[in-house]
């Protein structure tokens, strides 16, 4: 185990095949975790964080960062600033903090949180939670069933293929239909929208008419195999304007 401090320059620090600590302090450093379980803090600046392979723990601090991991279940707090996180096949656990952020991830099983600024969200195959902040954050589920809630702002919600869970939060929100049988949790008709523009079925309100019903408080939409509920709804409370073909 190697336990390495930078200091107020800008720094190139290596870790070990161990579990390693490294410390990035003030200075655009970069840091390679390599192999092992590292804890790695970036500090001040704006730095580049290879967290390697491993089970890492990640802190970015202030600055613009880019952080990327790898195969591992990995827990990154990104910090303040426009940081880019790019995590691999594990399990991740992903905060974004102040600034306008982008996270991607693979085929693990993610958490991840935006955090105040326009943040996008991109997870890989894998039942995922994406958490929007405040701002207008864009979600995307990709495969696998994932739970999307919005929170504040104006949010895009896209679960992509699998059986996906949405809940915008406040604001004049965007639903992405792509397949499979989805929820929408808190559709609002004056303010939110649902994209439909992946079925070319659905090109007018009088298709959404034919393929809706009304089951309990709810009103289901079927394509084929395909279903989107809508909670908490009357078909009636439904238009034109609620709608992007």
């Amino acid at each position: 185990m190697a336990n390495i401090r930078g200091n107020d320059d800008d720094n190139r620090l290596f870790g070990t095949s161990l579990a390693d600590v490294i410390r990035g302090l003030s200075g655009d450093d970069t840091i390679f975790g390599y192999q092992g379980n590292d804890s790695l803090y970036g500090g001040e600046g704006n730095d580049r964080i290879d967290a390697g392979h491993g089970h890492n723990r990640v802190w970015g601090g202030e600055g613009n960062d880019v952080i990327l991991a790898g195969s591992g279940n990995d827990t990154i707090e990104a910090g303040s600033g426009n940081d880019v996180v790019r995590a691999g096949n594990g399990n991740n656990r992903i905060t974004l903090g102040e600034g306008n952020d982008q996270a991607t991830t693979g085929n693990g099983r993610d958490h991840i949180a935006a955090g105040e600024g326009n943040d996008v969200v991109r997870a890989g195959a894998g039942a995922d939670t994406l958490l929007g902040g405040e701002g207008d954050d864009r979600l995307f589920g990709e495969a696998g069933n994932d739970r999307l809630v919005g929170h504040e702002g104006n949010d895009t919600l896209n679960g992509g293929a699998g059986n996906d869970t949405m809940t915008g939060g406040e604001g004049a929100d965007v639903f992405v239909w792509n397949g499979g049988r989805d929820r929408i949790t808190d559709f609002d008709s004056d303010d939110d929208r649902i994209n439909l523009s992946h079925y070319a079925r659905f090109d007018s309100f009088g298709d959404i008419r034919a393929a809706a019903s009304q089951v309990g408080n709810n009103v289901v939409i079927r394509a084929g195999n395909d279903q989107l509920v809508i909670e908490d709804i009357r078909l009636g409370q439904l238009g034109d304007d609620d709608f992007i073909w």
